[in-house]
């Protein structure tokens, strides 16, 4: 898996002619604040700790993305399938999850959900606070 830098997602991101195709990279940490991802394929990327505070990724591919610790606060995640992915410690406080796929994702009790949402209702399911840490 290959890191990209800070410039490289810039330029990808700004300089795309439709959604990014960013399946299995290592975005760890990365500062995606108000990114426009919309439709972007993340398929087993590795988010963990990354800031999408506002980000779109509405209508994205995040099938077992890993999103320990990322911040989601305020993203847009409707239509979003976010089936397996990893989401222990990820802050989705006021992120919109309309008709997004949570089958089989992952959580524990400190991540933090939009008020009013029902994880498991959703789909997803929880995990002792150790797993997929």
């Amino acid at each position: 898996m290959s890191e990209l830098t800070q410039k490289d997602l810039y330029m990808l991101l700004n300089l795309s002619q439709g959604p990014v195709w960013l399946a299995r990279a290592n975005l760890e940490g990365a500062h995606l604040v108000e990114a426009d991802l919309k439709g972007a394929n993340l398929e087993g990327a590795n988010l963990r700790a990354a800031e999408l505070i506002r980000a779109d990724l509405s209508g994205a591919n995040l099938v077992k993305a890993s999103l320990g610790g990322a911040n989601l606060l305020h993203a847009n995640l409707n239509g979003a399938k976010l089936i397996g992915a990893q989401l222990s410690g990820a802050n989705l406080m006021g992120a919109t999850l309309d008709g997004a796929a949570l089958g089989n994702a992952h959580y524990n009790p400190m991540t933090v959900w939009p008020k009013d949402f029902d994880p498991e209702e959703a789909g997803a399911y929880l995990v002792d606070v150790n797993e997929w840490s």
